[in-house]
């Protein structure tokens, strides 16, 4: 029984040893992203872009409205059948225009994602060279996309490496 006991006790210990060796710290992303000129100037591209797309959107609903409006008007000189085949038309021009809106904003996404892709790599490479040189072995996001917080509380500042990404981008 004593045996288990300081087995118990050993291992606890040994955990213990190894726990706190590990360094870990946090940062927030959003926060780099947002002091970036590069990512200024890519919001400025994908806001040109959607002021484009909403031109074009924006045109073809209205046409679309307009040939609503017109067989609204003219419906009752017509037949039953033609009156369920420019129904059916409409529908399908209106699904048509969706499924056109639903591509122009995954389009929209994809060139986003593309165009940040180089700052993303850039600033893995500086979380990664900051956490070796401080010898931290576990990097946090301080929150997730949707601004729900990961790190809910952290004892000292000094485990919040953001500025030192920040600064090592802006060095580069």
């Amino acid at each position: 029984m004593k045996k288990r006991i300081l087995l118990l006790i050993a291992v606890v210990a040994t955990f213990g040893a190894v726990q706190a060796q590990v360094k870990i710290a946090y940062m927030n992303p959003n926060e780099v992203l947002v002091q970036l000129e590069e990512v200024a100037a890519i919001d400025q591209q994908i806001q040109a872009l959607i002021a484009q797309r909403d031109e074009e959107i924006i045109a073809k609903a209205t046409l679309l409205q307009q040939e609503f409006t017109d067989y609204e008007s003219e419906r009752l000189a017509l037949t039953q059948e033609q009156q369920q085949a420019k129904e059916q038309e409409l529908l399908q021009q209106n699904q048509d225009l969706e499924s056109e809106r639903d591509s122009y904003l995954n389009e929209i996404r994809q060139r986003r994602a593309q165009l940040m892709q180089p700052i993303i790599e850039r600033m893995d490479a500086a979380i990664q060279k900051i956490a070796t040189s401080m010898s931290i072995d576990l990097v946090l996001n301080e929150g997730t996309s949707y601004g729900d917080a990961i790190v809910f509380y952290a004892n000292a500042e000094r485990l919040n490496i953001t500025n030192q990404v920040l600064e090592e981008l802006k060095s580069e």
